[in-house]
């Protein structure tokens, strides 16, 4: 400790220099205490190095991110990327990590809401506001970094913790009833037909669809394995990955209607051949299909649908025919049992009064009375 002009500073001896580790307490009083601290730290090994905490956030990205991005998917590493470089290093990038604190996080949330002008520093703007599910997610990834620099005893502590996060509008889900369903097909053109057909009666994801191959599918048998999903990057690329959770990979039966416009697209096909392929034999590209889709499902009176509707619609038909969710769960890939029960879960209600109906049937076959009046008799005679 060593007086620094009008004010004290701390210093210690590291890797054989004397270096100042905090400067700028009012007397020599103040400074002693913060010093017994620091060196109780050292001896618990809790001691973080103040001057860690001064390097910049931007920095700290530079350093942290290309050790992140080697776990990710390449559709994650393409979106999380984007987070970084649009929403957390144009507006906190300047900072050093000890100025984040939960303060700051507040501000910075509120700023990707409404899309302010960042204050700090005047010309820059956020480029849009964003949803409430966007942020969130900007959220989790700065909490990953900065646990990432709590790990690596930059900070103390992570200035995420207990961040108050927009809530998340319901989702918003739509199931077709077979009549609908049927209006849609039929609203379809021939060649697309197969796809659509087999998305409604498999509830697989559109990625897992477009990128099955013929050695995956077996239409004598109804069905499939799903293996990989397709995914197109932000440059165009198409990219072959693994499904989007462990329980991705699974077996998944069809039926006959469904397997005999399959059978259609795999003749004179390799077995590393995609089973559905565009008019001009090419691979089947999302942004495309689209333009198509919004006219069909126009036509057939469904404006809106999305085609991820149509995975909904299969979970809801299962439910209605009182499939277990664990068994539903398994078809779908979902993570856990937990996913399935808190996106449809809300219909379970519904199939309740079937279930009602089907114990209320069961215990009209109880001679209540008969079992009491045995009972008694036993427990008499035991007596």
């Amino acid at each position: 400790m060593e007086k620094n002009g009008p004010t004290y500073r701390i210093r210690d001896i590291i890797d054989g220099k004397k270096v100042t580790l905090e400067k700028g307490w009012p007397n020599k009083t103040s400074a002693n205490k913060r010093l017994i601290t620091l060196k109780a730290d050292q001896l618990r090994g809790d001691f973080i190095d103040p001057r860690a905490g001064k390097l910049v956030v931007g920095e700290w990205v530079a350093i942290w991110w290309p050790g992140h991005e080697t776990g990710l998917k390449p559709t994650s590493r393409q979106s999380e990327g984007s987070r970084v470089r649009m929403h957390i290093v144009p507006l906190l990038g300047h900072l050093a990590l000890d100025e984040v604190d939960n303060i700051v996080i507040q501000a910075w949330i509120t700023k990707l809401l409404t899309g302010l002008p960042d204050l700090d520093r005047p010309g820059k703007w956020v480029r849009r506001p964003l949803s409430a599910k966007t942020v969130r997610s900007c959220h989790g990834l700065l909490h990953s970094l900065m646990s990432a620099a709590v790990r690596a005893r930059k900070i103390r502590t992570n200035p995420c913790v207990d961040t108050k996060l927009p809530a998340l509008a319901p989702r918003e889900m739509r199931f077709l009833t077979e009549p609908e369903a049927g209006r849609l097909l039929a609203a379809v053109p021939e060649h697309w037909r197969p796809l659509v057909l087999l998305l409604v009666s498999t509830g697989l994801r559109w990625g897992e669809a477009v990128g099955l191959q013929v050695k995956n599918l077996d239409v004598l048998d109804g069905r499939l394995t799903v293996e990989r999903a397709m995914h197109e990057m932000a440059d165009g690329s198409l990219i072959f990955g693994t499904p989007k959770t462990a329980r991705g990979r699974r077996t998944v039966t069809f039926t006959r209607k469904a397997a005999d416009p399959l059978a259609g697209l795999v003749v004179d096909k390799g077995r590393d051949d995609l089973v559905f392929l565009t008019p001009t034999g090419k691979p089947v590209r999302a942004r495309n299909f689209r333009r198509g889709w919004l006219l069909w499902t126009e036509a057939a009176g469904l404006a809106g649908l999305r085609i991820h509707d149509l995975r909904h619609t299969q979970a809801a038909w299962l439910i209605s025919a009182n499939v277990p969710l664990s068994a539903i769960s398994r078809r779908l890939g979902h993570g856990s049992i937990a996913v399935t029960d808190g996106l449809y879960g809300h219909l379970l209600p519904q199939v309740d009064v079937g279930i009602l109906a089907a114990v209320t049937d069961a215990l009209e076959h109880v001679d209540l009375a008969t079992v009491v009046a045995e009972m008694e008799e036993e427990l008499s005679e035991a007596a």
